[in-house]
């Protein structure tokens, strides 16, 4: 009995072994916590790849990734998680404190305008990290800028996270999906939005 190695079930079935894989790579790398950034980073690198059609192997690419932008990624998600520690202190000291209605409307919009900043930068500072050589200023700055300019892209984006963070609040089994090939798929979805984006700053590679 011939086997096609070019039908659509072998293809799923070898695609779906992709996710699984990078799904357990990510998992294992994120798990000390402090190395997330890096793991986020490395896994935008690989499913960018096959976002692009790029097929290959899975496990050294992304060992290679995480190495390589390791320093990068893990200083971008200090400066994140801290900006993030100051501005909920932020809005916690606003709530608390005994301000003039001008003065406390004015915090209020500061403290607004810097939580749209950060949530906005961090949904292409990791992706960015992982296809472009910058430093880190620049890297966030052009993760604002994308943010601002490629508007469609971006509310697809806050629209898929805020998906997966309702199904997960809201849905037990969802977390198993996560826990199997959820990350890698998420991620998959998000890059072919990188990966057209990106493309018009690439001379449309």
């Amino acid at each position: 009995m011939k086997i096609n190695l070019d039908s659509p079930v072998l293809e799923f079935l070898g695609r779906a072994a992709d996710f699984m894989i990078l799904n357990i790579l990510f998992i294992i790398c994120c798990a000390p916590v402090v190395t997330a950034g890096p793991a986020l980073s490395a896994l935008y690198a690989v499913s960018m790849r096959q976002a692009r059609h790029e097929d290959g192997y899975i496990v050294k690419p992304y060992l290679k990734a995480f190495a390589a932008n390791f320093g990068k990624s893990f200083a971008l998600s200090c400066i994140y998680c801290g900006a993030g520690v100051l501005i909920a202190y932020g809005f916690s000291y606003w709530q608390k404190g005994a301000f003039t209605a001008g003065i406390k409307t004015a915090a209020l919009a500061v403290l607004c305008i810097f939580a749209a900043c950060g949530i906005l930068s961090l949904l292409y500072v990791f992706a960015l990290t992982a296809r472009f050589e910058n430093s880190i200023a620049a890297t966030v700055k052009n993760a604002l800028i994308l943010a601002v300019f490629d508007l469609k892209e971006t509310m697809l984006l806050l629209l898929i996270w805020a998906g997966i963070i309702f199904l997960l609040i809201f849905t037990k089994a969802f977390w198993t999906f996560m826990a199997v090939a959820g990350f890698s798929v998420m991620a998959y979805v998000q890059s072919v939005l990188f990966v057209k984006v990106f493309s018009k700053y690439e001379g449309g590679e």
